[in-house]
């Protein structure tokens, strides 16, 4: 993973560093949390970034010793993260997402500007050191797009001036790092605006979404007060067998939510039995470009997140649970950590929860931007401290996951559904659905539609009735061209599949495979009839090479070869044999590797090629496209 920067800023850095006591204090009660030091690597280096401005080699030999490894080991973890401040990043850095929502949003647009404007390339700083310009990958967000990120902060629906506003503003604020670090940009909106909650799909009580847009929602008051952490609480007060709760979750059909669609309950059953320590983790690293709906979760009714960790854990005999939540969440994360403080102090985590002697502890671990940390095995290396490779299964992490114990990894929507289950009984969940795919889901949708949002609905509705039904249609009075229906992995869909009327592909799990495709992560992007799906295949191998982790040869040469020549139908000089040598290409990455990203970069494509051949074949013989200004190829 390459990195480069551009930069007419040069950065003074100390020869030494070095955390205060307090500081160390609090490293001490981080690492705490961990059987072995070293796995606080990654908070260590967001002490660093907090405390200093910026992770600087001085600060990782610093850490290193702290923590008793190697710096060459501190070394290699940090480069193969993103979201690290730099020394060469300026004081305000803007990140703007790249990916396809936001690119069909303008993004591209608002880029270009904000270069122009600070006269610095994509990459690059200022020569006075104040400000930054980064390309970054999706910040699911993108209902609201275009969005960045200056520093932690979110702007949605960023335009031109409010760049110009920003930018002004920052001037006038001075250096963000100490002075400003409560400064907000221009048009930055707390997290969670509108999400649409169609009636039918807040049917009964406890749903996921029945509360998301109240006012207080991710406080432990309001949960309590809607009768909140009580199915815990009998639980864990009770007598009752933890196979029986294993057992409701299997019977209530629950498929996990975060994309491979695997009965929860049979992945619990799963669990090795033997004398070791037993983690269950909770994957929060929602990169998925398309995908927003755990952020929302997290943000709007975090509590809700905790019982289901707690219900959970306690059918899993697991003391010790770690939620592991994508870097560019800095206010999620800030949520988690209230709520799971405001857990403890209320008596329903630590060492006596709920008053009965029965230890539980739940950690809550931020990542630094790499979407390989989704995968399961990617994320528990990144959890153990080191970098985010993907390992050979088996073993299983249920068999040897989490510092070789078992280990369960959920989804964050899966294990919310867990608690209403428990309480009100399988038969209730699925009184929605379909056979094999019961219960609600929440689905995220962007792009081309009229009203973006996240939206929890039955399994099976029609993929045709959500877009124009529900979600409005699309705006413009344009035509459907193509839905993405599952995430950016997910094989697309032509609009005549999806408006057909005989036999409908529904949004479930067997109707989306059946018609060649996938339910995913549940998100959604609509495409419509003006858009190039040239340049949306491009956007999304751009991704997906800049994204993969190196380790397999198929995935680190072919995602970047596809993603050249698909660079070359978008930009000229592609030639006609190029059509079949990108299916080609893409075939013979599936399934050769140790994580299915290669299979996420080729699945598409062979689709896109399908699906909208003649627009790859017109792509070789019309004029070759000017490079926008602020346009960088990962």
């Amino acid at each position: 993973m390459s990195h480069p920067v551009h930069t007419d800023f040069q950065p003074a850095i100390p020869k030494t560093r070095s955390f205060s006591e307090a500081v160390r204090a609090e490293l001490e009660q981080i690492c705490a949390r961990y059987p072995k030091r070293e796995a606080a690597l990654l908070p260590a280096l967001r002490l660093l970034e907090r405390e200093f401005g910026m992770v600087d080699p001085p600060g990782m030999i610093h850490v290193a010793d702290l923590l008793g490894v190697s710096p060459a080991k501190v070394f290699g973890v940090f480069s193969f993260y993103t979201h690290y401040r730099r020394p060469t990043d300026g004081q305000y850095v803007f990140q703007v997402c790249s990916t396809l929502s936001c690119a069909m949003g303008g993004s591209e647009g608002i880029t270009d500007h904000l270069c122009h404007k600070l006269g610095i390339p994509v990459g690059g700083t200022t020569a006075d050191g104040m400000f930054s310009v980064k390309k970054v990958e999706c910040l699911a967000n993108c209902d609201q797009a275009p969005t960045l990120q200056v520093n932690d902060d979110f702007v949605d629906r960023v335009t031109p001036a409010d760049c110009d506003r920003m930018i002004a503003e920052a001037r006038a604020a001075g250096p963000a790092f100490p002075a400003a670090k409560d400064y907000h940009p221009v048009g930055y909106r707390p997290p969670a605006q509108v999400y649409h909650l169609p009636e039918h799909a807040a049917k009964g009580k406890g749903m996921l979404l029945n509360h998301a847009l109240e006012a207080g929602s991710d406080t432990l008051a309001h949960y309590r007060a809607r009768g909140g952490y009580e199915t815990a609480r009998a639980l864990y007060q009770s007598e009752r067998p933890p196979e029986e709760i294993i057992d409701l979750v299997l019977q209530a059909g629950l498929r996990g939510r975060g994309g491979a669609g695997f009965p929860t309950g049979q992945k619990w059953k799963f669990l090795a039995k033997n004398d070791k320590p037993r983690y269950l983790v909770i994957n929060a690293d929602e990169s998925e470009p398309g995908t927003f709906k755990d952020k929302m979760l997290i943000d709007r009714d975090p509590h809700q997140l905790l019982e289901g960790i707690l219900v959970s854990a306690y059918a899993l005999r697991s003391q010790t649970s770690y939620i592991y939540i994508r870097g560019e969440f800095p206010e999620g994360f800030r949520t988690l950590a209230r709520a799971i403080d405001d857990a403890y102090a209320a008596g329903f985590l630590g060492a006596n929860a709920f008053e009965t002697g029965k230890r539980i502890d739940i950690t809550v671990h931020r990542g630094a931007g790499a979407y390989i940390c989704g995968e399961e095995t990617g994320l528990l290396s990144s959890l153990e401290g080191g970098r985010g490779h993907p390992k050979i299964k088996p073993p299983f992490p249920a068999v040897e996951g989490l510092f070789r114990c078992p280990t369960i990894v959920n989804n964050v929507e899966t294990i919310c559904a867990v608690t209403h289950i428990v309480k009100h009984g399988p038969q209730w969940f699925r009184q929605w659905g379909t056979e094999k795919s019961p219960g609600t889901k929440i689905f995220s949708i962007s792009g081309d539609v009229v009203r973006p949002g996240c939206y929890e609905i039955p399994l099976g509705m029609p993929l045709k009735d959500f877009i124009y039904d529900v979600c409005g249609g699309i705006p413009g009075g344009k035509k459907l061209k193509a839905v993405i229906p599952g995430g950016s992995s997910a094989p697309v869909l032509s609009a005549d599949e999806v408006l057909r009327a005989e036999n409908p592909i529904c949004l479930d799990f067997d109707s989306l495979a059946a018609n060649g495709s996938m339910l995913g992560s549940g998100a959604i992007i609509v495409i419509d009839e003006t858009r190039s799906m040239v340049d949306g295949l491009w956007n999304l191998l751009r991704f997906y090479a800049h994204e993969s982790c190196g380790q397999c040869t198929p995935c680190r040469e072919g995602t970047g070869w596809i993603s050249k020549i698909a660079g070359r139908f978008a930009r000229g000089g592609a030639t006609a044999d190029e059509v079949d040598l990108l299916d080609e290409v893409a075939w013979g990455m599936v399934g050769r590797t140790i994580c299915v990203l290669a299979d996420a970069a080729a699945l598409p494509t062979r689709s896109f090629v399908k699906k909208f051949r003649k627009e790859f074949e017109d792509a070789v013989t019309a004029p070759p496209r000017p490079k926008a200004a602020g346009h960088q190829e990962h």
